[in-house]
Parts: C-alpha cells; structure tokens; sequence
C-alpha cells in the first residue's frame, strides 16, 4: 500500500496541544499506516480565520482532519447556513469540553445598560473585540447582533467610535494586558481565561444581556442560547442570557476513510490523558479531562462511521 498524508489543521496554541499528540498516536511504533505515511498538526495565520474557513479546506481535501470552535459552526457548515454559501460535507470525530459563552461587558461608567442604548444614543464607544480581518466567529455574530439593533461598525466609527485591534496574542497568559485602558466595552469570548479574569478584577464592567427576541433570532439563524451564569465574575449579580460558544470539535470530511477516521480516534483514546494533562487550572481552555465516553455525544453533525465503530467497539458508545 502507498504511505499516504495526513494533516490535521490546529488553527492555534490550543489545538496544536491536541493535534500533535493525535499525529503521535496515529504514527510511531505499530501504527497501521502505510510505511512512509506522514501525519502533520497544522497551524496558520490569521487562525481564527483559518478555523472558521476549516469545514471548506476539509471538504476540498486540503486537510484531512481539523478542530473548530464552537461546535454548532460546524452545523452551519454541514448545513451551509451563516457564514457558509452551500453545505459541506462534514462528519464529527470528537467534541472536547470547552464551556464558554459570548460577553458583552461594558465598563460601568459608560451608563449602558443594553445594546440598544448603543444605536439610540448613538454612543461613540471604544469596543474591544476581534477585528473583521481576523475572520474570528465571535466577530460574525457580532456584525449579525449590531445588525439586529440596528447599527453597524461603519455607524460606530461614523458616531466617532471604534474598534480596537487590542486583543492579546495569549488571552491565557497570567500577566496578559486585557485590553486597551481605553476600551468602553469588550465584546468577545474565551470567558475561562486569564484575560476576562483580570478584565473584571481591574475594572468595573456591567454584563449586558440579550434580549429574549434577540437570542430568538439567533436561534433561527443556528446560534443557541446560553448563560453566564450568576457569581461567574464579579458583579454578575444575576445570569445573563447571552449566547453559548462552547466546544471544541474534531472533524472530517465525509469521505474520509474509515480506516483513518478510527486511527485518529483510537490515537485519541490512546493519549487522552496526556492531553488533558495539558489543560489544568482554573483557566483551563479545555474545561474538562477528555472523557472517550462523552466526546462521542451530543454532536452538531453526525459521527464519521469509521469513529462511530471504534467507539461502539471500545464500549464506549452503545
């Protein structure tokens, strides 16, 4: 049999910890490769972008595996809904335990209280949060919730507002500047890391929540509801509904082989532990140990069958 390629596209830090020891186990001593294969974890720039465009560079074969965040993207994708023009044939492999929402805070001097006062006050904020070239989720929810008020960027910075282009390289570093001392709000995620944790130790910020009719649309637009929940952070004084942005899903194209598609898999069983070994602390990225069980379940699209088998093999799926 000819080696063959594997590359498995980690758009970031994060997922480069759990891709390159899944390329690990999917070679080495045993493997059931071909001799000569290779198998490469991949990152690149700008990754947030690269994580977004992921669905389309697997589909079209240029990545064979990869890991994007939160995990109902992917079902916009398979579906071809959102930021996607036509479905793309995706299958889940694994989903890790990531609990994250989108925050909205604004520092409490502002006298915000909703993203309405932004449009009817035509406010001239100073907003962290990622910039479109980045090509980050977060940002494509953002321009779709600014939309649903009744603004835009162009309105912001026509108002005299503007967006920041602050946001750190390293959110989880303990010593990591948060944001600009200029900023009036922040509008992202990654709610676990070291950044949100000094945002709201250094400053005063008020959490706004979205609006029933909002979060209704969100819905409608594949975007599920979720709550930060109350004594999250200081000052959250009761849950703010907002939107959930959790998990993060390892994937495939459809047509991958069974064959690689259990490798990975069984790769993954294999160094569960040194994985999760690499997300410890308070400020986990990861919020949880890989558990073979549970990253088989609740899946935004329908597990890959050479994945399914192992699972269902191995007991951990019936």
């Amino acid at each position: 049999m000819s080696p063959v390629d594997v590359r498995i596209l980690c758009p970031g830090q994060n997922w480069m910890n759990i891709g390159s020891l899944i390329a690990n186990g999917m070679g080495g001593y045993g493997s059931t490769l071909p001799e000569g294969s290779t198998i490469a974890a991949v990152t690149g720039t700008p990754p947030a972008a690269m994580a977004m465009d992921g669905p389309r560079l697997v589909a079209e074969g240029r990545f064979q595996l990869a890991i994007t965040t939160p995990s109902w993207s992917l079902a916009l994708a398979r579906e071809g809904r959102g930021p996607y023009d036509e479905p793309l044939p995706v299958r889940a492999l694994a989903n890790f335990t990531h609990d994250d929402r989108l925050a909205l805070a604004v520092r409490a001097e502002t006298g915000v209280t909703s993203l309405a006062d932004i449009a009817e006050r035509r406010l001239p904020l100073k907003i962290s949060m990622p910039t479109r070239d980045q090509g980050h989720p977060a940002r494509w929810v953002m321009d779709e919730i600014f939309a649903m008020h009744g603004f835009s960027q162009e309105d912001l910075e026509g108002w005299g507002g503007e967006i920041l282009r602050d946001r750190p390289r390293s959110q989880n570093s303990p010593d990591v500047v948060p944001a600009d001392p200029s900023f009036d709000a922040v509008f992202d995620e990654a709610i676990m890391t070291w950044r949100w944790r000094r945002l709201t130790t250094m400053y005063d910020l008020r959490f706004l929540p979205l609006e029933p009719w909002v979060l209704d649309r969100c819905a409608d637009l594949g975007m599920p509801a979720g709550v930060i929940e109350k004594g999250r952070f200081p000052g959250v004084d009761a849950d703010v509904p907002t939107l959930d942005f959790s998990g993060w899903i390892l994937y495939c194209a459809e047509d991958l082989p069974d064959e690689l598609a259990r490798l990975a898999v069984r790769a993954l069983d294999e160094q569960r532990q040194n994985v999760s070994d690499r997300f410890t602390g308070p400020t986990a990225a990861m919020t949880g140990p890989v558990d073979m069980r549970r990253i088989c379940r609740d899946l935004p699209v329908p597990l890959h069958p050479g994945a399914e088998g192992y699972y269902r093999d191995q007991g951990h799926l019936s």
